[in-house]
C-alpha cells in the first residue's frame, strides 16, 4: 500500500462513520474500503492460492476478498460481506473498529493431554506456546500437500488412524478419533 494511501486510511473511516448516522441499515457502500495490490509468491507444491488484488473494510481487515483485479476483488468482498450479514452477524458501525473474535477452543480443552502430546510427536513443538481453536487445522501448520501427506503418516504410524476423509483435517476432529481409538501410544 503506498504512504498517501496508508495516510488516508483514518480519514475515510471518520468520513464514512460521519456518513452512516444518516442512514439506518448499512450496504456496503456505507463502508471505506480500500484497495491494495499484492506482491505475488511463488505458491507451487502449496495447496494455497494467492490473487494480486485485496478489498477490505477499513478497521475490519479480515472482511475482504481477493482476485485477479479490482473489481474481481470487490465482487469477492460483497459476497463474503452478504453472507456475514445474512446469518446475523455483528456490523460494526462504519468507519469503526470491528472487534476480533476467537474461535472456540472447548473441545481442544478437554484434550489437553491429547493435544500436548500430538503436538510434540507430529510438528515437534510446544502446545503451551501457542493458542489452537477447535477449528484449527493441519493447514495452518503445512503449506505444501508433500508436508501434510508426511503429517498424515506421522499420525497413522503413531496413532493408528487415517486423517484423509477428516473435514478439513481440523486438530480437535483428529484428536477426538485419537482419543476415542487408540489414544496416545
Amino acid at each position: 500500500m503506498n504512504k498517501v494511501a496508508e495516510f488516508l486510511r483514518p480519514y475515510k473511516a471518520i468520513y464514512k462513520r460521519c456518513l452512516s448516522y444518516f442512514t439506518k441499515n448499512w450496504d456496503l457502500e456505507n463502508f471505506p474500503i480500500e484497495y491494495r495490490k499484492q506482491e505475488m509468491s511463488d505458491l507451487t507444491g502449496t495447496h494455497l492460492t494467492m490473487y494480486p488484488w485485496e478489498a477490505r473494510i477499513i478497521n475490519w481487515f479480515w472482511m475482504n476478498g481477493d482476485g485477479h483485479s479490482k473489481e474481481e476483488a470487490y465482487k469477492n468482498l460483497e459476497e463474503r460481506f452478504k453472507k456475514h450479514v445474512s446469518k446475523g452477524r455483528e456490523i460494526p458501525r462504519p468507519g469503526t473498529r470491528m472487534t476480533l473474535t476467537f474461535a472456540s477452543s472447548d473441545k481442544i480443552e478437554h484434550l489437553d493431554e491429547e493435544t500436548v502430546e500430538f503436538f510434540r510427536i507430529v510438528f515437534n513443538m510446544d502446545y503451551h506456546g501457542m493458542f489452537i481453536s477447535d477449528e484449527s487445522s493441519i493447514y495452518d501448520f503445512c503449506w505444501s500437500d508433500e508436508l501434510i501427506e508426511e503429517k498424515a503418516k506421522i499420525i497413522n504410524q503413531h496413532y493408528g488412524i487415517e486423517i484423509n476423509k477428516i473435514e478439513g483435517l481440523r486438530i480437535a476432529d483428529i484428536l477426538g478419533r485419537i482419543k476415542e481409538g487408540t489414544g496416545i501410544a
